[in-house]
């Protein structure tokens, strides 16, 4: 036999109020539907819950064994429907390569969001602390799932005021005793600078940049040069974009979504992840 709770707190307003009126009236409800409660309550277990009279209800002896009962029942109930409502958010932790602007990452905020309404989104310094990274190929862990999104080449960004901007493009030669603003955060730093030793091409370094929106202003301040993926030119406006031509060495950048292989929730939204930044980045050349 199961209870119907509302009938139970009606109970409860009967018992505690000692009137079918003042219970009502503390229920909002109409005073039939506190008597039709009881009564129903009565026939249900076979015994008389309350005395009637003139001055109100009076519990009986079995009245005062249901009323703690009633009372267990009804906070129970409250707790379940409060413990699923207010359930912990989803959180996911983010990585976003150092390397990567705030603008790039923005429409995957957005996607994260389409997938997972309501979840609480944690930036996380490391991909280790992360269930998901936006990253450039190869900066993975090993295992990793990785679903490549875009490929972009690298550009030479100059300040609009400096002499070099007249020039249609650069070679590797050519950044001999040139002043750059260096990108320690870059995953392809290390392979470039190794690129330029192997040619005996010194530049001149004016500056070191600790991340890439710092490293765009320092450009139109006039600081130096850079080397940067062709998509974060687009948001340096006081400076112009050059080719650079690094001969037979492909010197671009394939950027990806990584999550660990065995978190299969966050595997799941990869791909449709990907398919979304996609869209929304037509400039791009797809991975």
């Amino acid at each position: 036999m199961l209870f119907d709770l509302r009938a139970l707190g009606y109970f409860v307003a009967a018992f505690e109020e000692r009137s079918v009126t003042a219970a009502a009236r503390r229920c909002f409800v109409a005073q039939p539907s506190i008597s039709m409660a009881i009564k129903g309550l009565e026939e249900a277990l076979g015994t008389v819950l309350f005395e009637r009279s003139r001055s109100g209800l009076a519990p009986t002896p079995a009245g005062e064994r249901l009323y703690p009962r009633a009372c267990s029942l009804l906070a129970q109930s409250t707790a379940m429907v409060r413990d699923f409502r207010d359930s912990p958010r989803t959180t996911l932790g983010l990585y976003l390569q150092d390397d990567v602007l705030v603008q790039t990452a923005a429409p995957l905020l957005a996607q994260i969001d389409q997938h997972l309404p309501g979840a609480v989104l944690r930036i996380t310094a490391s991909l280790d602390e992360a269930q998901l990274g936006l990253v450039a190929e190869g900066c993975q862990r090993a295992g990793d799932a990785f679903v490549p999104l875009w490929r972009e080449p690298y550009v030479m960004l100059v300040p609009e005021s400096h002499p070099l901007r007249f020039r249609k493009g650069f070679a590797l030669d050519d950044l001999q005793g040139m002043p750059l603003i260096e990108r320690p955060y870059c995953p392809q730093q290390q392979s470039f600078a190794r690129l330029l030793a192997e040619r005996g091409v010194v530049p001149d370094v004016r500056a070191s940049a600790a991340r890439e929106e710092l490293l765009l202003h320092m450009v139109e301040l006039g600081l130096g040069l850079a080397i940067v993926p062709a998509s974060h030119a687009q948001h340096a406006r006081r400076a112009v974009v050059r080719p650079l031509e690094a001969g037979t060495v492909s010197f671009e950048r394939h950027l990806g979504l990584a999550c660990a292989a065995h978190d299969g929730p966050t595997r799941a939204m990869l791909e449709p992840l990907a398919a979304g930044l996609r869209a929304r980045q037509p400039q791009a050349q797809a991975a």
